[in-house]
């Protein structure tokens, strides 16, 4: 870019306005003329589409065309990446540039914000939409006449008039347009407005002044590059790809493909009256589903940071099974044999659920999770192990080493078991009393020792 100079920008606007000229429909209907006189030899038909050929190619000159566009007629147009007549083709309010400010640092959703660069729209009066036209061309590969004016190219100034006055004024005058530099900032009473208010404090009170009043603009040069993306699913290569895709033992490209579109169309049969950008798409604007996400459910019991305890009715639910088989086992005819063999079928599939979400716990929570968590601290401390390695959490070290802990979980382990019994069997629950309890305890203790054998890492 450094390499552009004046003459090359000249250039570019000099082209641009010989190619004006040559597709303009009056200047070749005179040169069919012309020719035509030439052929019949009639001299007076000849001078006078010569002299009407030179006032069309007069329009044209560079000086003449420069002064007309940049002091005249740059004020017939709006610039800008989000336009108001989309809102309503009637509106008169002025379009917003955002690609002129500063993006924001994080981004948590898709908005104007999200691309690079975002190209330029423009509405207002077709006579002066040519303007725009030369603001779009390409001065090199990829760079703009409008991308120089906006990054202020030294050399912009020199190429706009070999007046140095009318080249300052001209610039002026681009610069206005393109950054918004209102004058007097105009909304529409068609546009949709907003009442928002300042703050939580005002929203309710007597004040003056306590709402902005906001006016949503269609964002149509993002819908642009939304539309673009779309439309690349035409694309020669993404074609290849797709029918690539069925052969086998060559390697696959991947490729677009945009599923449950919509398409809304602004402008009715005339979309250049809405602006540029909507015009080169026909009027089409693609609508992507507006769908909910689908969350894949966690097959595990979730934690509040306000219940004091996991072993609650969740984590009953989430050991349905191993509990299913304790109460079936109370429910049988008493064998002392069987009701062995059956209360250790249901506790071992109850403490396998029991430390696999302890499992699940340790490794998918961060460490030092469990501070801002109400949990038991015994709790805490078999949840979150990787706590005791943080700064300034001596203490809980200390405590994590001792191991004192287990025996408040074997306690808090029984009195869970022994709790669903009472609710379930609430006419026999006298009968689930200190042995019981103690039954139940010894079981976490078994669990605790055999996964500690075989060195699971949970305790």
């Amino acid at each position: 870019m450094n390499n552009i100079s004046w003459q090359d920008i000249r250039k570019i606007i000099v082209d641009f306005l010989q190619q004006r000229l040559a597709n303009n429909s009056s200047y070749k209907s005179e040169t069919a003329k012309l020719e035509k006189a030439k052929e019949l030899g009639d001299q007076v038909a000849v001078n006078e589409a010569q002299q009407k050929l030179a006032e069309l190619a007069k329009r044209f000159d560079f000086e003449t065309w420069m002064e007309d566009a940049a002091t005249r007629r740059i004020s017939w147009i709006s610039m800008g990446t989000n336009n108001s007549k989309s809102i309503h083709s009637s509106s008169l309010g002025d379009n917003i540039n955002y690609s002129t400010q500063s993006q924001p640092i994080e981004q948590l959703y898709v908005s104007s914000a999200t691309p690079t660069t975002l190209p330029l729209d423009c509405s207002g009066n077709a006579a002066a939409l040519d303007v725009f036209s030369l603001l779009n061309q390409f001065v090199i590969e990829d760079v703009t006449f409008l991308q120089l004016i906006v990054n202020d190219h030294p050399a912009v100034l020199a190429a706009l008039s070999d007046d140095k006055e009318k080249a300052l004024l001209y610039l002026t005058n681009f610069k206005k347009a393109i950054f918004n530099d209102f004058d007097n900032p105009k909304a529409s009473e068609l546009n949709k407005q907003l009442y928002w208010p300042n703050s939580e404090e005002t929203y309710l009170s007597q004040q003056d002044n306590n709402y902005r009043l906001l006016i949503p603009l269609h964002p149509s040069s993002l819908c642009h590059l939304v539309y673009q993306k779309v439309q690349s699913r035409f694309s020669d290569e993404n074609k290849k790809a797709r029918e690539q895709r069925r052969i086998k033992d060559i390697k696959h490209q991947s490729y677009f493909s945009f599923h449950h579109l919509a398409v809304v169309k602004l402008g009715g049969s005339n979309p250049q009256g809405v602006s540029q950008l909507t015009s080169n798409q026909g009027g089409r604007n693609f609508l992507l589903p507006s769908m909910p996400p689908i969350f894949e459910k966690s097959q595990f019991p979730s934690i509040s940071k306000q219940q004091e305890t996991i072993f609650n009715n969740a984590l009953q639910y989430f050991c349905r099974f191993g509990f299913r088989l304790l109460f079936d086992m109370v429910e049988a005819p008493k064998n002392i044999v069987e009701e062995r063999d059956d209360r250790k079928d249901a506790f071992a599939v109850i403490l396998s659920l029991l430390l696999k979400f302890a499992r699940h716990i340790q490794t998918t929570q961060p460490a030092g999770w469990s501070r801002d968590y109400s949990l038991d601290f015994h709790e805490k401390l078999w949840l979150d192990p990787q706590r005791a390695q943080l700064e300034n959490e001596e203490d809980f070290k200390k405590q994590y080493e001792q191991g004192d802990w287990q025996q408040s979980l074997e306690k808090s382990f029984a009195n869970w078991v022994q709790n669903a019994l009472k609710e379930k069997f609430k006419n026999i629950k006298q009968q689930f009393a200190d042995p019981e309890f103690s039954e139940w305890r010894r079981e976490f203790s078994a669990a605790v020792k055999a996964s500690q054998r075989k060195r699971e890492g949970i305790f």
